[in-house]
């Protein structure tokens, strides 16, 4: 009966050896694969919208929402002609230097345009809706050759406002 053990004593602790192994290589494995956040993109007609988004309403009477996004175009020139949301009386892309509504926005092949702040945006108007950080709602973009394309607008935090001197 030793004689027995003895002969599956190495052979097991081989197994043990390569399967502790295993594990450690798989452990290590997880640890350093790159790991990457869902993309909050969406894609029609070589356009993609990536990461629409506004800021949350820190003033119960706010009734104007600023949308910023990148818009990627890998296509045809397109443009954006308009917005519009259930949520909101009206939608305006803005020009930056003057802030007033512009008929439409070109959108060049191989060209991204940033929606944003400072430079050209889309202005919600009559909102009816107080908008909280962590919320989302549907947007519809509408370009001249890529349709109508509904987005999701993510609502991030506020600014913390700039204390009073």
């Amino acid at each position: 009966m030793v004689a027995w053990l003895v002969t599956l004593t190495p052979l097991t602790n081989i197994r043990r050896w390569a399967m502790t192994r295993f594990a450690i290589l798989l452990l290590a494995a997880a640890l350093v694969w790159p790991t990457q956040a869902p993309a909050h993109s969406h894609k029609k007609r070589g356009l993609e919208i990536i990461h629409p988004w506004t800021r949350a309403m820190v003033d119960k009477s706010q009734s104007t929402v600023l949308v910023s996004m990148t818009i990627k175009n890998s296509g045809a020139t397109d443009r954006l002609l308009g917005a519009s949301t259930p949520l909101a009386a009206t939608a305006e892309i803005r020009a930056p230097s003057n802030d007033r509504a512009l008929p439409s926005l070109a959108i060049g092949t191989g060209k991204r345009v940033e929606l944003k702040r400072k430079g050209p945006h889309l202005l919600l108007t009559g909102f009816k809706k107080q908008l909280d950080t962590y919320e989302s709602f549907a947007m519809t973009l509408v370009f001249e050759k890529a349709g109508s394309v509904v987005i999701e607008v993510m609502v991030e935090e506020a600014e913390a406002q700039p204390k009073a001197r």
